[in-house]
């Protein structure tokens, strides 16, 4: 039985579409997909996909480098009784190049050695198949910092088209810069990529504070209001305008 439809689903039909088909009866106008990095750990030491691995979030009675599975997962973002709730669509399993080529028994499959991916390319190819199932139907990747930047922007959004966006949070360390000034007549050289140099998030941050508007959003399950600065900035990350 299918957990989305309550068992409505046709025989044979795929989890992604009757997902895709529950969206579309409730009137959602697009499709967000979040993009995020797990780790599983593990005891086996033949285990699938198990690599010593770095956790940059682990608590100080915490291992550092736990024996876990790196996963990289896909899946739909729904609202569900006034929050946020995550449907996963489908995952891939990070291995490390040095693990693989190295032939280790975790990164082997039947006796075959799994070919390597790195976690942008895979992220861009299950991105790329859901799109392929949802043809007409805008869709909107929201990713943490570390997936904000033209690794996965440049391979889905070229397989996608403008049908793709992202919503992602800024490194505060982003360097972001005005937009390129129009060109004058009889100018030479070739047309300006970026504009005036505006710092980091953090710099610009400090200085339009005083410009923020309030708005009430629906965050953690309650309605709150936050302050937020709204301009268009151009950023090498991604080579293109962002807002």
């Amino acid at each position: 039985m299918c957990s989305v439809c309550g068992g409505r689903r046709a025989a044979g039909a795929s989890p992604i579409r009757c997902v895709g088909e529950r969206i579309t009866a409730t009137g959602v106008p697009e499709f967000r997909e979040v993009a995020w990095r797990a780790y599983i750990t593990k005891v086996g030491k033949k285990i699938f996909g198990c690599e010593a691995i770095f956790d940059h979030a682990a608590k100080s009675n915490q291992s550092k480098y736990p024996w876990a599975q790196n996963i990289v997962s896909v899946g739909l973002l729904k609202q569900v009784k006034g929050r946020w709730a995550c449907l996963f669509l489908d995952f891939r399993f990070y291995l490390p190049l040095k693990t693989i080529q190295g032939k280790k028994e975790t990164a082997t499959i039947r006796g075959e050695v799994v070919p390597f991916q790195t976690k942008m390319a895979q992220a861009a190819q299950m991105l790329i198949e859901i799109a392929e199932h949802f043809s007409t139907v805008p869709i909107l990747a929201v990713t943490d910092s570390w997936f904000g930047n033209n690794g996965l922007w440049k391979p889905a959004y070229k397989a996608i088209g403008n049908r793709f966006n992202i919503l992602s949070r800024l490194r505060c360390n982003n360097v972001l810069y005005d937009l390129p000034e129009k060109r004058k007549p009889k100018q030479r050289g070739r047309n300006k990529k970026y504009g005036q140099r505006l710092g980091s998030a953090t710099d610009m941050a400090k200085t339009v504070q005083q410009e923020a508007r309030f708005y009430n959003v629906n965050l953690y399950g309650k309605q709150r209001e936050v302050s937020a600065y709204s301009r268009v900035v151009m950023l090498k990350t991604l080579k293109r305008p962002v807002a």
